[in-house]
């Protein structure tokens, strides 16, 4: 050091980014596919994390969901009626329909058509047996055993029952599910998907995150890309669970959503959101662990001999701590995917009583300030997910957030106003017209985001009630 001259220090703060942090942003814009993916590899690789299949309550009705048919409650399956406007006195926009207190009717009739007379208690039996997602959670051995009936004998009714319900019933996990959803669609589209049949099949955790994709293309000898690409088909083509698609045939289908908004039962004025993750994918510690440490708590100290119980009782440690982990992870992603969604509800309800010409400018820096996390949380928070209105209509939750919200209502005008149903880029031209020049793109987005039909659509619900 030069004569005359000191180091000083001076105390500075900033921002790092932690792994913990990386890894919880990475778990958060996770999408319902990758989730499930996530969770499924989880629950085969630690036995201390146990699922509850049992029925769930439905969020807007309260009903019980899952029993001998399973699949969404009607009140989640978007609107074949709705309500243009919200009712008077602050009545909900909810549309409810007659419930078939006999939802599994429609089902059964198309299993037992296909099978013997004699088939048809197994049949009976096997509907009965799937869990809220459409999956059973025993092996044709098993059910078989229990039965007394041979093996081959429960597989034609479940090969009945996969044949007659939608695509992914009766697999025993997320795999398998995906893997029979894929031979419904090949077989419609008369073409094969060797790629994404073997990512299913051997690297189904590598969709999950894109760190795992360089993985899975070294094993299968393919570009990286082309992971990319087997992800984008089965975000499409292929859902999760078959109990999102499991609906009576009369029924119009609609994106599932991933949040329910609904009137607050103690304020007429505010509103409520519930998530459905929670309702779909209930985890827990295994009671059984925790029995088995609680038992070694109170027991006395092992002699050297007892080695091998000192190794269990590491292992189950680990696992018991390595579950808890994992159920702190998705309850933060719930919690924030809760507060980022219900402070945009509390934000837009004018919007929800009197619909798009109500909304108001929220940008997603607002939302991040007001509750203490950073913009590219909010970010991740919103990307993907599908609100359920209550008025039973589905939109991007991302439709939330506009600063564009002149450009909106002039849309909904116009589309309201057409003579003849108009393509985008006409529409485009005539919001030029009145002083908001935007692409014939952001004019779909704002549709979309909108909730009303393309040209195409539109015509063809002209047509019909004419």
């Amino acid at each position: 050091m030069a004569a005359g001259m000191e180091w000083v220090t001076t105390p500075a703060m900033a921002l790092h980014t932690s792994p913990a942090l990386v890894a919880f942003a990475s778990f958060l814009q996770l999408p319902a596919l990758g989730l499930e993916a996530r969770v499924a590899q989880e629950l085969a690789e630690n036995p201390a994390l146990e699922e509850d299949t049992s029925p769930a309550r439905c969020p807007v009705c309260g009903d019980s969901v899952g029993g001998a048919v399973p699949g969404p409650c009607p009140c989640l399956l978007g609107a074949d009626r709705r309500s243009e406007r919200p009712g008077a006195g602050g009545e909900s926009w909810i549309v409810r329909e007659p419930r078939d207190d006999d939802r599994a009717a429609w089902f059964l009739a198309d299993v037992r058509a296909a099978l013997p007379a004699a088939d048809t208690p197994l049949a009976d039996h096997l509907v009965g047996s799937l869990g809220p997602r459409g999956r059973l959670d025993r092996s044709v051995e098993e059910i078989a055993a229990d039965l007394g009936a041979p093996p081959g004998r429960v597989l034609r009714v479940l090969a009945a029952l996969r044949a007659a319900a939608p695509p992914g019933t009766g697999a025993r996990d997320l795999r398998e599910c995906l893997l029979l959803q894929l031979d419904r669609w090949e077989e419609l589209h008369g073409t094969r998907e060797p790629l994404v049949r073997a990512v299913l099949a051997h690297h189904l955790a590598a969709l999950a995150d894109e760190d795992g994709f360089a993985g899975a293309a070294r094993s299968l000898g393919v570009p990286v890309a082309e992971i990319g690409r087997v992800r984008e088909f089965v975000r499409s083509e292929l859902r999760p669970s078959a109990a999102l698609d499991l609906t009576p045939p009369a029924a119009e289908a609609s994106a599932p959503p991933d949040l329910v908004i609904t009137r607050h039962p103690e304020n007429a004025d505010a509103y409520t959101v519930t998530l459905l993750e929670p309702l779909r994918l209930r985890l827990s510690v295994s009671p059984s662990y925790l029995a088995y440490l609680a038992h070694l708590t109170g027991a006395p100290a092992p002699t050297p001999c007892g080695s091998d119980g000192r190794e269990s009782e590491r292992q189950a440690r680990l696992q018991v701590a390595r579950a808890r982990e994992f159920l702190s992870r998705l309850d933060r992603r719930w919690r924030t995917l809760h507060r980022v969604a219900q402070y945009a509800v509390d934000a837009q309800w004018p919007f929800l009583d009197g619909g798009p010409a109500e909304l108001r400018p929220l940008c997603r820096r607002e939302v991040a300030e007001a509750l203490g996390l950073h913009e590219s949380t909010v970010s991740r928070a919103v990307a993907g997910r599908v609100a359920l209105l209550p008025c039973r209509r589905t939109m991007p939750l991302s439709g939330f957030f506009t600063a564009a919200t002149g450009v909106r209502t002039a849309l909904r005008d116009l589309v309201e106003r057409e003579t003849l149903p108009l393509s985008d880029a006409e529409l485009a031209g005539l919001l030029a017209e009145r002083g908001y020049p935007v692409a014939r793109r952001t004019v779909a987005k704002y549709r979309t985001g909108l909730g009303i039909e393309p040209r195409a659509r539109r015509a063809a619900v002209r047509r019909a009630a004419a």
